[in-house]
């Protein structure tokens, strides 16, 4: 395991692909499929779940969650997380980021197929496109002896450097063979994301993509304890680069860096 390195949120593409796969409607609401969930949760769209556009807070925004995770205590239960999460506001407008959010498809996707969270993204996802390289996240890791993975409520798991990359490719080519890399794409407004036109679209973080047009670039950032990380593909030439850092990362920087480098390669 020691050559395997936390994905972090880079985990969002393959789970946001897996709720595709259900073959579910987007357009329903999130408590028709997990009956029982606080009602500030229950009623928001699957589809803007995926993309952030929910209205739901991040538990990042947590004091609570800081303290426990800095104290290197356990992780709490899901049901405890979204218990003390369900105090808070939830009426965010327009994108935002929401790993509660993300929680949430991780249980939808692990009640329809009565799996646990990587055996299900490996049934519907991993499997059917041949990505290899990925393997469990739920033992503390070698390099991050402290920290409980298990405070990912958002889902992850392990990945070969080597590998993460094509990975994230290989599934941005099957979304464009199948809805398109465009659908679903909300702008973002924020200014120097190294992006010139950022949007986030079903679990992707892009570069351009509205009006008829696909995507420049699509990825994901991942970052946490002991690791930061942003895998980046190329629609143009289906090239695709991974920076990651155990030390200080600058998303931005790391972006502007990987888009360097794959222009001008030649096309797959």
């Amino acid at each position: 395991m020691s050559d395997l390195i936390p994905i972090y949120s880079i985990s969002k593409p393959f789970l946001a692909e897996a709720v595709l796969a259900l073959d579910i409607s987007l357009d329903t609401e999130i408590g028709q499929y997990l009956p029982g969930l606080h009602d500030c949760y229950k009623n928001r769209l699957v589809a803007n779940i995926l993309n952030h556009t929910s209205g739901l807070d991040d538990y990042i925004d947590m004091p609570e969650y800081h303290e426990a995770v800095k104290a290197h205590q356990p992780a709490w239960s899901r049901d405890y997380l979204l218990n003390l999460a369900s105090r808070r506001t939830h009426n965010n407008v327009g994108f935002h980021y929401s790993n509660i959010g993300y929680l949430l498809l991780v249980l939808l996707i692990e009640k329809q197929t009565q799996h646990p969270y990587f055996e299900a993204i490996s049934e519907l996802v991993l499997t059917p496109l041949d990505i290899q390289g990925f393997e469990p996240w739920l033992t503390r890791h070698p390099s991050i002896p402290n920290y409980d993975p298990h405070w990912v409520f958002s889902g992850t798991f392990l990945g070969d450097p080597k590998l993460i990359a094509s990975s994230v490719m290989k599934l941005a080519r099957h979304r464009q063979a199948s809805i398109g890399l465009s659908v679903g794409i909300t702008p973002l407004s924020y200014r120097d994301t190294g992006f010139e036109e950022p949007g986030y679209g079903i679990g992707f973080m892009s570069d351009g993509g509205w009006v008829d047009s696909e995507p420049r670039y699509v990825g994901h950032g991942g970052g946490g304890p002991g690791f930061s990380l942003m895998a980046l593909v190329n629609t143009s030439n289906w090239k695709s680069e991974l920076a990651y850092s155990t030390g200080e990362f600058d998303q931005k920087k790391a972006i502007v860096d990987l888009i360097n480098k794959m222009e001008g390669q030649e096309e797959l």
